[in-house]
Order: structure tokens, then sequence, then C-alpha cells
């Protein structure tokens, strides 16, 4: 199988297309930050497709219901948090001015291809070491 070619006019194309997506240039160089991409009404209002590093949060004019985005390991699966103390486990998200994400407690999905043990804090991930203790705060799995 031989690799594919890429024509001059196809690099050009590309090039244009990555400097317009009205970006700041150190954005589209480095990974950013984890930010909130748009508040919905309802749950059926989260895209199946949710871009690199963005999440949704479905809240009410008064009240926050759950944060929702896809995994940072990158294995497709979704995470959906609940924000509504009447329930629990319950996380609470703090936002930044320009979106930036912080999330309290931490996430731990179990799932069978092994643990996603992570912090968010201003739109970071730090992994956390899997301890072998079960997970007391528990993502759901949408």
């Amino acid at each position: 199988m031989s690799p594919k070619r890429v024509t001059l006019g196809r690099l050009w194309t590309l090039l244009v297309a990555w400097w317009q997506d009205g970006r700041p240039l150190i954005e589209r160089l480095t990974p950013g930050p984890w930010r909130l991409e748009a508040t919905v009404a309802d749950m059926d209002d989260v895209p199946l497709s949710i871009r690199p590093r963005r999440a949704y949060l479905v809240a009410t004019p008064t009240r926050r219901k759950w944060l929702v985005f896809d995994c940072p390991c990158g294995r497709g699966h979704r995470i959906a948090l609940n924000l509504d103390r009447a329930r629990r486990p319950v996380w609470t998200v703090r936002l930044s001015k320009r979106g930036s994400i912080t999330l309290q407690p931490s996430v731990n999905y179990r799932h069978d291809r092994g643990v996603c043990h992570y912090v968010m804090s201003n739109g970071r991930i730090g992994w956390v070491g899997q301890s072998g203790a079960p997970a007391t705060n528990e993502a759901s799995h949408v």
C-alpha cells in the first residue's frame, strides 16, 4: 500500500482552512484547555459529536444539572457528571471568564478497558495513578 500523496494545492487548502478557523495561533499550535462549548436546556440537546476538549452544560436558568464531555483518554466514552445537589454523587464546576473548566472532586470512571481517573483544573487534565481502591465518585456513562 503506497502512502497518500498530498498535492501542493491540497496542502495550500488545508493551510488556509487552518489559518481561517478563527482561533488564536497559539491555541492552534498547542492543545488548548477544556472549555465550555455551550449551555443547553436538555440532555437531548447535547450533540452526538463534541469537539475535542469541549463540554456542554445542561442547565435551566436557575439550576445546573449535568456537565457532558467525551473522556480525555480518547477511547470514545462519554462522561456525564451530575451537578444537581439533590442527587448523589455530585460534582461542582467552576468556569473561568474564558470558559475554562475546573471540576471537584476528581472523575474516576471504570470501564471494561481500565480506569480513567483524573482531575480537571483550569481546563487542564491531571491523571491520577491507579490505586486499586473502589471508586467513590463514579461518573455516569451516557
